[in-house]
């Protein structure tokens, strides 16, 4: 059934009259009523009484009507409800992000798109950056939030900020108590360390780090949540680097110390395909760069 000719009859049988239909349809009268014929043949059916001075619905069109109305409301909402997705009002977004951006990155970035967008769902997975490009590569995810990766080849990175590092400590570790580090104080620590073989970019990234600082960085544990890398430190197993927001984590027996190198920082980014974004990824980009006051591609 053609929905625009029961839309047309719809409004026929709230007027009951076709001049006064036809002008909120704005269209003329001898179309509608040739639509309305069109409609009468496919069913098979009158639906209207006419006379030369009233318009009546028939037993079939009062039992059509209701039903007209709630077939014609569905449709619009269907067609609400698409336009909503192409808008990105709508839909799942798929978010991979790296563990130390759950404490408190991650968070504060939901809170405030699900306040802009709160009919929008979240698909959450935990990914090193190396595997997050592989990810939006083969369409897995959306958006990512992570460091840089070694082969970042058809993913974009939008800054978020550049993280400092701190370094966590037994708290009865000689460092801790000193109240502030340097990298070079790690010559010979025993360090605990993110796996090299999920995340080798960021395992790059501190070894250059350290060896500017004449430190080997080769950790003798290492594991993919820091919630293992910082109990095993609490434990006086060794020493880690470790991104400021991951402070918020505090087992006992632990403890944060600044390291005062302008070297140890990190970036965090947020990664997306090549291309124009989605919609849902571009209200992503918009509400993080509201929160972090940065927009600079890298």
């Amino acid at each position: 059934m053609n929905l625009q000719r029961l839309r047309y009859f719809a409004t026929v049988a709230e007027e009951l009259h076709f001049g006064r239909a036809a002008q909120r349809l704005h269209m003329s009268q001898p179309p509608l009523s040739q639509q309305i014929r069109q409609l009468e043949r496919e069913l098979d059916t009158a639906l209207f009484d006419r006379s030369t001075r009233r318009v009546s619905l028939t037993d079939a069109g009062k039992f059509l009507y209701p039903e007209a109305v709630r077939l014609l409301a569905a449709a619009d909402g269907v067609d609400r409800l698409m336009e909503q997705h192409r808008h990105g009002q709508t839909g799942t977004l798929r978010v991979g992000f790296v563990d130390s951006a759950a404490y408190e990155v991650m968070p504060r970035v939901l809170a405030e798109y699900r306040r802009r967008r709160p009919q929008v769902e979240f698909e959450l997975h935990t990914l090193s950056s190396d595997e997050q490009v592989q990810a939006l590569r083969a369409g897995r995810i959306d958006l990512g939030i992570g460091r840089a990766a070694a082969d970042a080849g058809g993913v974009e990175a939008t800054l978020v900020m550049h993280e400092r590092l701190v370094l966590a400590a037994g708290a009865s570790h000689h460092l801790a108590a000193s109240g502030a580090a340097c990298l070079g104080d790690l010559a010979g620590e025993p360090i605990i360390g993110f796996d090299r073989n999920v995340s080798p970019s960021l395992h790059a990234v501190l070894a250059g780090m350290l060896r500017v600082e004449g430190v080997a960085y080769d950790p003798m544990i290492e594991a993919t949540e820091y919630t293992t890398i910082l109990g095993f430190v609490a434990a006086g197993e060794g020493v880690a680097i470790v991104p400021a927001g991951v402070q918020t984590f505090r087992p006992p027996g632990l403890q944060y110390t600044p390291l005062t190198d302008a070297s140890a920082s990190v970036p965090l980014l947020l990664l997306r395909g090549a291309g124009e974004p989605l919609p849902l990824v571009s209200h992503a980009l918009e509400a993080v760069a509201e929160l972090y006051d940065s927009r600079d591609p890298v």
